[in-house]
């Protein structure tokens, strides 16, 4: 049994359209599968109700990266396949996959595609990065800058699609200013004001930035990325280097290999998990979850 995890809202409503192109795959083949609709942000357990782990063989989630991040963890540490049917409007994860995002001339060409990945069924063993103990995320977590852009870009992105996010960067070099923060990272401590902080386990968030250059999604490490502040027109300077990985050029910008990250901070604190945004009390540990998801590919 095959279980699609269908967000609806999910680039504009392209995984809507998706689901009924699934439905005559699945029944062309004659395979068994069952899709789960979402109702709104935060419906894992509801979702997870009506799922039968048991009986399910892959899971499947349609929608974007942060339809990923909410339901991965139902295939953590469990025999099941895991896939990600690419219908949100940036599917940064995918690009993290050696050969996961050729060009497609139509939306129901890729929708297909990655179906019949997950009928052929090869996986890697995936790592993912737990947060205290409790959840989870499959490809970027973090604070800072980041945090406002993603706020002021989702009302941008029905417009301008991946876009949005550029163009919500622009406005927030300006006006943003650093946060004092202190990091444990593998046992040893640093304080300081950050203007940003990724804790990564693919290379790619907000629409194709390169944010963590050396980052792999299997090989047991978190990337972390360090942006301490720095004079604003050398953060402009700065930005245009993230889309092709070279940030790590500026002084300010340090990019490390881990397994632990703690993060202690005053008060509750905007945490951006794929795309999703949570407010939480502090210290957070982020922890590498090594080949803990059987990753279609």
């Amino acid at each position: 049994m095959i279980c699609f995890i269908v967000n609806p809202a999910a680039g504009s409503g392209r995984a809507a359209t998706a689901a009924a192109i699934i439905e005559r795959m699945m029944q062309r083949h004659g395979m068994q599968h069952s899709l789960v609709y979402t109702r709104a942000a935060g419906d894992f357990s509801w979702v997870a109700e009506q799922i039968d782990l048991e009986k399910c063989s892959a899971i499947a989630c349609v929608g974007g990266d942060g339809t990923v991040q909410e339901y991965v963890g139902l295939a953590v540490g469990r025999e099941i396949s895991f896939a990600v049917i690419p219908a949100g409007s940036a599917n940064d994860l995918l690009h993290s996959v050696p050969g996961s995002l050729p060009r497609f001339r139509t939306f129901e060409e890729k929708i297909e595609h990655y179906v019949e990945k997950l009928i052929t069924g090869r996986t890697i063993l995936a790592d993912v990065i737990s947060v205290n103990n409790q959840s989870c995320f499959f490809n970027i977590g973090g604070t800072g800058i980041d945090i406002q852009v993603l706020k002021d870009a989702a009302p941008l992105k029905k417009t301008f699609g991946k876009a949005a996010y550029f163009l919500s960067l622009v406005k927030n070099v300006a006006g943003y200013r650093p946060e004092k923060m202190t990091l444990c990272v593998d046992g040893i401590s640093e304080t300081g004001d950050f203007l940003l902080l990724s804790i990564c386990n693919g290379a790619y968030y907000g629409g194709k930035l390169k944010i963590a250059p050396s980052a792999s999604i299997d090989d047991g490490y978190i990337t972390l990325c360090k942006v301490r502040k720095m004079p604003r027109l050398k953060l402009v300077a700065l930005f245009p280097l993230v889309k092709p990985g070279r940030h790590d050029r500026i002084k300010e910008v340090s990019i490390v290999s881990c397994k632990e990250v703690r993060l202690e901070y005053d008060g509750r604190k905007t945490i951006n998990f794929d795309g999703n945004l949570y407010e939480l009390a502090g210290p957070l540990r982020f922890e590498v979850l090594k080949g803990a998801v059987r990753l279609v590919v």
